[in-house]
Parts: structure tokens; C-alpha cells; sequence
């Protein structure tokens, strides 16, 4: 019970924090963490049973339209409604058709949950892979379940954000910072204190 208590106390304490170097740490800290899984509810007219290791290779088939969706998603607690559909047998395909965020604030907006993505092809052009977050190759070591039957749940194990997170955790630039002590001829002497 000590060790609850003590919990809840530095979790309220925490954000008084944000005001400094350290605060802002560990709101991004935080925020980094929370980037390196996305799993909602969803309600509505639906059904789906589709496995995802990576990006690349696919399992099952999913199609929903219009569900009431909430969960964790790009770093926040959300409502949204979701249209969507995938396919794949080996390889397939994911089109995030329209995601309208419901939560206060973002009334009616439109967003990206996790994007289209998959192997294509077709009268738009030669074909190939499409990437859900171009420019980040990480997206690719995504792992996604998806099941629903009127009522489901759809979770991603973002391995390339948790590769990011652990990275980033162990850069040098965290561990220390370097500051010239003096200089001895042409040579620069560094010297390296903890932060």
C-alpha cells in the first residue's frame, strides 16, 4: 500500500516537472514510450480476423465501416469513427479509409491512425509496396492483430518505435555531455560530466 501511495504521489507531482530540462524529458520520454503501441475498442458494423507480422506480411481479411472506436493512439487517449478495410494471404493490404476523431476539441476532424500500407497493384501505376510512414523504414517492423465481430479490438506492437525508444535511451548525448577542459597545443583535451 506504501509503495501505491508513493506511486500516485510522484504521478502528481510529475507534472510540475514539465517546466525544466528534466520535465520536458520526460513528458518526450514519455511520449516515445506511448509511440511504441496503438490498441483500441471498436463498436459497430464490422467483422475481421487479420494478423500482421511486419508491415510486409499478412494473414486474415477485416471490414468496417463507420465503427465508434477509443483507445491509444499517436500518444493520446481518443474517440474516433473508423472506416477501413484489409486483406492478405502472405501479402496484402491495409486501407485506412477514414478515421473522424469524436473526443472533445477534435470533433470532426480527420486523422491518421496508422495509414494505408501494403502491396498494391493496379491501373494507378506500376505497383509495389506502399509505406504507412515514408521516410521512417522502422514503421516496417510493425506487428498488428485485429479481431471484431460487431465488437473488437485492434492492437499494433510497434517493434521499430521500441528500437527507437531503446536507442534513444542509450545515445551518448543522454549519457553525458562533453565541454572542452583546455587546450594543449594542437590538442583539444575533453572531459565528460553527468548529467
Amino acid at each position: 500500500m506504501r509503495t501505491l501511495t508513493t506511486l500516485l504521489l510522484a504521478l502528481l507531482l510529475l507534472p510540475a516537472c514539465a517546466s525544466n530540462d528534466a520535465g520536458s524529458y520526460l513528458v518526450n520520454r514519455g511520449g516515445d514510450l506511448a509511440d511504441c503501441v496503438r490498441i483500441h475498442g471498436m463498436v459497430g458494423k464490422g467483422a475481421a480476423y487479420k494478423v500482421e507480422a511486419t508491415r510486409l506480411l499478412h494473414f486474415g481479411a477485416s471490414y468496417y465501416d463507420n465503427v465508434k472506436a477509443a483507445g491509444l493512439a499517436n500518444r493520446e487517449l481518443a474517440t474516433w469513427n473508423e472506416t477501413g478495410c484489409s486483406w492478405g494471404l502472405l501479402l496484402g493490404y491495409h486501407d485506412e479509409k477514414d478515421i473522424s476523431y469524436t473526443t472533445d476539441g477534435a470533433e470532426g476532424s480527420s486523422g491518421v491512425l496508422s495509414g494505408s500500407y501494403g502491396w498494391q497493384s493496379g491501373d494507378d501505376g506500376p505497383g509495389g509496396f506502399q509505406e504507412a510512414d515514408p521516410g521512417n523504414p522502422l514503421d516496417l517492423l510493425t506487428w498488428r492483430q485485429t479481431m471484431m465481430l460487431g465488437i473488437g479490438f485492434d492492437m499494433e506492437l510497434r517493434v521499430g518505435e521500441v528500437v527507437d525508444f531503446v536507442a534513444d535511451e542509450v545515445k551518448p548525448s543522454q549519457l553525458g555531455q562533453l565541454s572542452q577542459r583546455g587546450e594543449v597545443g594542437n590538442k583539444v583535451e575533453l572531459e565528460v560530466e553527468r548529467v
